[in-house]
């Protein structure tokens, strides 16, 4: 294929004048390679759709794609290779994860922090959410804003139902366990309830708490979320000021793809 003249003598001009430029010696050259290197490697990390180097730093990427900012880390939960965070803006609460893989398919492997937002809520009367994450205890962690102000401390049922195992070496899960957990309001006005596995269950019988947010490969991702509660707050003296019983928010699973 022949190239036209035009471009021909548009490339000579570019040529000659390159020809012309005064030559830098050798250390003049290594410091101006020096001082592109940094911006070639921001070009590098801006073809890569800008590579997510933290846990953290994904899930926030995540909420700006969604227009979720600003926002204020409320809680952080980790555990293996799962981190779950609780954040909140003036209007709202997040509730989101981020898996890291050897591999998520990212060019040269390079991000490997997949991010997922489970609940965006609105920050109106009491709001109760459960992480996607186990605490140090394997048992789940729940968070509840809202309620009168002299409500300072609460206690939170969680019935578990129609959680199942699959793991070739668990055994039968009951069709209902409700577990309890207690909390005290932080001074942020949230409330984070704590929970624990049953301990003494029968032979060939796993405990709900432990299959909720099981993971490997035999276990679905999160589990279900969904889940009925009781909620009860009491002010200094031990009086209840505040009741509500509902359903735990279902996983939207909003993702970036």
């Amino acid at each position: 294929m022949r190239i036209p003249d035009f471009v021909e003598k548009r490339w000579d001009r570019v040529k000659k004048w390159w020809d012309r430029l005064p030559k830098l010696p050798r250390k003049w050259r290594i410091v101006r390679n020096l001082a592109l290197a940094p911006a070639l490697a921001v070009l590098v990390l801006g073809l890569l759709e800008w590579p997510a180097l933290s846990p953290y730093r994904a899930f926030q990427r995540l909420e700006g794609a969604y227009l979720l900012t600003p926002s204020r880390l409320v809680l952080q939960v980790e555990r293996g290779r799962t981190a779950a965070y609780l954040t909140e803006g003036d209007s709202w609460v997040t509730v989101g994860s981020v898996e890291t893989y050897n591999d998520a398919g990212k060019p040269l492997n390079i991000d490997k922090n997949v991010a997922i937002l489970h609940q965006v809520l609105p920050k109106e009367g009491i709001v109760v959410v459960l992480l996607p994450a186990k605490n140090g205890s394997d048992g789940a962690v729940a968070a509840v804003w809202g309620g009168p102000e002299e409500g300072v401390s609460g206690t939170l049922e969680l019935d578990l139902k129609g959680i199942s195992s699959s793991h070739p070496w668990t055994g039968r899960v009951p069709g209902l366990e409700t577990f309890t957990a207690q909390a005290e309001r932080r001074e942020d006005g949230w409330f984070i309830f704590q929970f624990v596995p049953h301990d003494g269950h029968l032979e060939n019988t796993s405990c709900a708490m432990e299959m909720l947010l099981a993971r490997g490969p035999f276990f679905s991702t999160f589990g279900d979320l969904e889940q009925p509660y009781r909620l009860t707050l009491t002010d200094s003296q031990g009086n209840t000021v505040a009741q509500q019983s509902g359903t735990t928010p279902p996983d939207q699973r909003l993702q970036k793809w």
